[in-house]
């Protein structure tokens, strides 16, 4: 085991303590975290968006809108590179997140589907299937796949997950669903 020094502890304290979105308890906006796992043939970034709140008449501080765990991917154009500008994305609500979490530590398949136009002029006109399946070798490790049809046009985005790479993101799922549902707030010092 590692000790940790005070000059360690005083940027846990400084950047990342307390509400984990980073800059301890006093929500600081401008710290960016993502998680990357990067393969021959393509990568993934997994993102956090925190909720938005406003505030009532009363003082009150009331959620506005839900945040969600944001899964990018992209197709690699060279070793080590990667085409992130025709990445595919892909938003959990913490919901999705929760049972993605779940799923995964059974070792079982899931699958969410997004029309990011439902329920208005747009509906159908973009279609985003997110899944991820155990890999067949029995190795606890899983494909990620996004597919995204818009205007007729199909991408196609995979990107295979190792054991412990699966193993990070199931633990940054259940640590996120409660923060992007907005249960952290309640607990913030006044």
């Amino acid at each position: 085991m590692v000790p940790l020094t005070a000059n360690f502890i005083n940027r846990v304290q400084q950047y990342g303590g307390g509400n984990g979105y980073g800059g301890g308890n006093n929500n600081n906006n401008n710290v960016f975290v993502d998680y990357g796992v990067y393969k021959t043939k393509g990568a993934l970034k997994i993102k956090c968006v925190r909720p938005t709140f406003e505030t009532d008449a009363g003082g009150r501080k009331i959620m506005k809108r839900a945040g969600g765990v944001l899964f990018e991917l992209a197709s690699s154009t060279a070793p080590r590179a990667y085409d992130w500008g025709n990445k595919g994305s892909f938003m959990l609500s913490g919901t999705e997140a929760a049972e993605l979490a779940d799923r995964m530590a059974a070792n079982a398949p899931c699958s969410f589907f997004h029309d990011p136009g439902a329920g208005g002029a747009n509906r159908g006109a973009v279609n985003k299937g997110f899944k991820t399946e155990p890999m067949p070798d029995g190795s606890g490790g899983l494909f990620v796949n996004l597919s995204t049809t818009s205007a007729g046009n199909k991408s196609f985005h995979s990107v295979p997950v190792s054991y412990g790479e699966s193993a990070a993101i199931r633990h940054v799922l259940v640590y996120l669903v409660p923060r992007v549902l907005g249960f952290d707030e309640v607990f913030l010092p006044q």
